[in-house]
């Protein structure tokens, strides 16, 4: 093991430089002695004497370090411009472990959303140790990165959460209080589909629209491969990660070689996203969803903001679960009815595609799936009996909907429902009247159409 060095200026006072905001340049000589210069899009900081690099390409840089093991690095804090100089010499290559493992999964997640998984995969990390790090236009200046004050919003956060009644609620507290408390002001979740295979929006904050609805296949972009892989997914500057991905691909469309190439992912959410944080949502090592945040400038989400995040995620994966588990256990009570609603002056049609189960309420799109599958069987009751109020258990035991075993699913398709007619319809409304029962408020007469 190296030994621990004193540097001029410590790497933890500089960690803005390692965050991949501003390119690094990295010099390098062959065993002749002949310069070769080039950057880097992140220089990672792996603790307070050592950096890695990642190996993707056996490139000039690469070759010469097999030469002559030693480098010199200028990283940038973004910002202030600030320069530092590093010393490195090379120490190996590590193709597994926590270091390998958090820079194979950021490379991977851009990779997939850029449409470049064939291309960009990474071989190892070529570990340096750090032989000095020293101010180059500072004058020897440098000044310690205050760690995030974040005991007093974690408190405020978790008070919050404790007080909500049913996961919307839950969900919409936890987004208002990120913003509020954080300063987190654009953000959403996902939740995993019946069989796992794609994510969908069922919440949101910030948006306008809002997004809720919106898919991603599981295994694919950031946000499908931090549900795969049930790991974080941070990037501090994607708008760069996005032109050096498409250079790369000009280049490998002017050699015709298009078919090692996929189709770039359009991210959900902002459109001019720069920074973009992905929590998995955990309980038990099972897979709830995804917390997405984002903005629109580079280097907003840095490390220190994903150790906190972490914990938000966490305490929010823990408050859904109880939430859910209270729902699917919820005890039996009568089934609540009402009077048919007096029918309006005007009317809406409503049609239900078997193919899909999707639905159209005067020819626009609704939503479609278990959603949808559950909203027509709603309708069908409301129309047929008069019925406008439901209970959670008696849709989940109801096997003529031939539903599957969606149990801890059931209120996130049922929030899904009701955030879409919030959006899109204005003359219904599906309400909670309470844990696990619902109103259908209903303000036009309806004609139901099923379609093949």
């Amino acid at each position: 093991m190296s030994e621990v060095r004193a540097l001029s200026v410590p790497l933890d006072s500089i960690a803005p430089c390692f965050e991949g905001v501003i390119p690094a340049s990295v010099c390098s000589c062959s065993r002749e002695g002949l310069p070769n210069v080039t950057f880097l899009s992140i220089v990672h900081r792996l603790d307070e004497n050592h950096v890695g690099l990642s190996f993707q390409f056996f490139n000039k840089t690469r070759k010469n370090m097999q030469e002559n093991p030693r480098a010199q690095v200028i990283v940038v804090t973004p910002g202030t411009a600030d320069q530092y100089r590093l010393d490195l010499r090379y120490l190996r290559t590590e193709t597994d472990g926590p270091a390998f493992d958090r820079m194979r999964a950021r490379l991977e997640a851009v990779a997939s959303q850029t449409g470049m998984s064939r291309v960009f995969r990474l071989r190892g990390v070529d570990v340096y140790e750090v032989l000095d790090c020293r101010s180059v236009n500072q004058g020897g200046r440098s000044e310690i990165v205050p760690q995030a004050e974040s005991m007093r919003e974690l408190e405020a956060f978790t008070e919050r959460l404790g007080s909500c009644e049913g996961l919307d609620a839950l969900l919409s507290t936890a987004l208002e209080a990120l913003a509020d408390l954080f300063g987190h002001r654009h953000s959403f979740v996902m939740f995993p589909d019946e069989d796992g295979t794609r994510l969908y929006t069922g919440a949101s904050y910030g948006f306008d629209p809002s997004g809720v609805g919106s898919e991603v296949v599981v295994g694919e972009g950031m946000l499908g491969l931090s549900a795969a892989r049930r790991s974080v997914v941070r990037v501090t500057n994607l708008a760069l990660e996005r032109v050096v991905a498409r250079a790369v691909r000009s280049g490998i469309e002017r050699r015709g070689e298009e078919s090692i190439l996929e189709k770039e992912i359009a991210l959900p959410g902002l459109p001019d996203t720069r920074s973009q944080l992905v929590l998995p949502l955990l309980s038990r090592n099972r897979l709830l969803g995804v917390l997405c945040l984002q903005s629109a400038d580079p280097g907003r989400f840095l490390e220190t903001d994903e150790r906190v995040m972490q914990i938000v995620a966490r305490h929010l994966a823990a408050s859904m679960a109880s939430t859910m588990a209270a729902d699917s256990a919820e005890p039996k009570v009568a089934t609540l009815r009402s009077d048919r609603a007096a029918p309006a002056a005007s009317h809406a049609v409503v049609k239900h595609y078997r193919s899909d189960d999707s639905i159209f309420i005067d020819d626009a799109y609704l939503t479609k799936g278990i959603p949808g599958r559950l909203f027509w069987k709603l309708l069908q009751a409301f129309v047929g009996t008069g019925r406008a109020a439901f209970t959670n258990k008696e849709i989940r035991l109801d096997a003529s909907m031939g539903l599957p075993d969606i149990k801890d699913n059931l209120e996130t398709r049922l929030i899904l429902l009701r955030r879409r007619l919030d959006e899109r319809c204005e003359f219904m409304r599906l309400i909670p009247a309470g844990r696990g029962r619902l109103h259908l408020d209903v303000r036009r007469s309806l004609a139901l159409e099923e379609l093949p």
